[in-house]
């Protein structure tokens, strides 16, 4: 197969538009808790402090030591670093999801159609897009940490077609370090792969396939999970999350909604695997290529379990579903290469071209509303700067800024401060700033309309922002 020109130019694309985005957007909340050594109002500058604040966050804050240590690393070395880091990795989840579907070793040859899908499902159907792919810690979070698990799956995936035939004293040191890592990143997905690899191993045993690097690998993931779960910050997070105390059934119905809502949202991949599936088992074209359908199945259920994990978290955020939404596309463009292989296309020509058609007008006209926004988001944040630079250099300890105006959006992220002192976002940038207060002049109106039903994102007008009777800043 020739390497494919046309899949390299539409990377480089998604990772310039990447890149330029995500030093457009400024640093918002927790970007300004994880420049700081835990526990310390010093401002990380070196791998030690790295290293540091990474013990006392281990023991008085949370397990998830690998993102936490990439976030830190990226807001040390600066935006224009993480920018290419972000871009970089964006790139390297699209392709991990390509070689994950198809079961094959990292190969240059990509081709174009199936990478055109995969980005076109990422941009439409990933919940929090703006947050997840531009934000430094977000993405620390759930970008770097999925894309990690996907690169450790990958040789399981592979067996699943066929031996691996890389030696042992390359595949086992390989596959315990990326077991160890993934194991220790994210709990719900590391959970549901937990799950998902144990009952692949028990079938492999079983039918006496069971490798030693297989078990490995394994072992040392769920070693990585347990370090991750078992973290003692774990508890103290908790309390510092639920201080007014934990109702379990005001979680329960609130984590409830967020989960049928994001299968309301995800309503192109779960069609799309209804489709597949449907046309694979009448056919019976699974025993065409047995190792793409196993193996999306393993993802599909490995997907949706760790969506339904974050029902029992203590705190169900948004950004937590997009391993659901990466692993159901990896299942999803394996299951279409089944169907490919006995018919031309999965629909019918014309409506394939419809499609197509309607995807690439959706991927310009907002990768450019986008940048548009993160342009517009830049320019105000320059004057935000100048204000808190302003006050702080007349030794003003309680401050005032005037509101951002580009809207919140599917893919704008805008974890600004508030009129109310005490909520979240102001607690953490005045700790930041070592201040007694910050608050901004007035707030704009709520919305009733879910984020990521908001598509646009425009500047406001100035005289939409109001000041809630309700709060007052000071």
């Amino acid at each position: 197969m020739q390497v494919s020109i046309r899949s390299y130019i539409f990377l480089l694309l998604w990772f310039a538009f990447v890149a330029l985005c995500t030093i457009a957007i400024p640093y918002f909340a927790n970007d300004f808790r994880y420049m700081l050594i835990q526990g310390t109002h010093e401002v990380v500058g070196s791998l030690s402090d790295v290293l540091v604040s990474q013990y006392e966050h281990y023991f008085n804050w949370g397990g998830r030591s690998v993102a936490h240590t990439i976030a830190q690393l990226m807001l040390w070395w600066g935006k224009p670093i993480a920018a290419v880091s972000q871009a970089f990795c964006y790139v390297l989840l699209i392709a991990f999801i390509y070689f994950n579907a198809y079961g094959i070793a990292p190969t240059l040859r990509l081709r174009f159609m199936p990478i055109f899908i995969i980005t076109v499902l990422l941009f439409t159907q990933m919940r929090g897009y703006g947050e997840v792919v531009f934000n430094v810690v977000s993405s620390a979070n759930y970008l770097y940490t999925t894309t990690l698990v996907l690169m450790f799956i990958l040789p399981y995936r592979i067996s699943l077609e066929r031996e691996l035939t890389l030696s042992p004293f390359v595949l086992w040191p390989l596959i315990i370090v990326l077991g160890l890592v993934a194991g220790w990143t994210n709990e719900n997905t590391a959970a549901a792969v937990a799950v998902g690899l144990g009952i692949y191993l028990l079938y492999n045993l079983k039918t006496k396939r069971l490798k030693v690097w297989q078990c490995l690998g394994y072992l040392a993931f769920l070693l990585g999970f347990a370090l991750l779960i078992l973290a003692p910050g774990n508890a103290a997070r908790f309390v510092n999350m639920e201080e007014h105390g934990f109702n379990w059934f005001h979680h329960l119905s609130s984590t409830l909604k967020i989960f049928a809502t994001t299968l309301c949202l995800s309503f192109i991949l779960l069609g799309l695997s209804w489709l597949y599936l449907s046309k694979i088992q009448r056919y019976c074209l699974q025993v065409v290529k047995p190792g793409a359908y196993y193996g999306g199945l393993l993802f599909g259920g490995m997907g949706l379990l760790s969506l339904i994990l974050m029902i029992f978290s203590p705190n169900f955020p948004i950004r937590s579903t997009v391993p659901f939404s990466i692993l159901l596309i990896t299942a999803l463009i394996g299951w279409r290469d089944i169907i490919l292989q006995r018919q031309e296309s999965v629909f019918s020509p014309q409506l394939t071209k419809v499609t197509l058609y309607v995807a690439s007008l959706y991927l310009l006209v907002f990768t450019v509303n986008t940048m548009y926004g993160a342009i517009i988001l830049a320019q105000d944040y320059k004057g935000r700067t100048n204000e808190v630079l302003a006050q702080l250099e007349a030794k003003q300890k309680v401050i005032t800024v005037t509101p951002l105006e580009i809207t919140t959006s599917r893919y704008i992220f805008v974890a600004d401060v508030r009129h109310n002192p005490d909520y979240w976002t102001n607690k953490i940038v005045t700790n930041f700033l070592q201040l007694e207060s910050i608050a901004r002049t007035c707030d704009y109106p709520k919305t009733s309309l879910n984020r990521d039903l908001i598509l646009f994102s425009l500047p406001r007008q100035a005289t939409d922002c109001v000041v809630p009777a309700s709060t007052s800043p000071h």
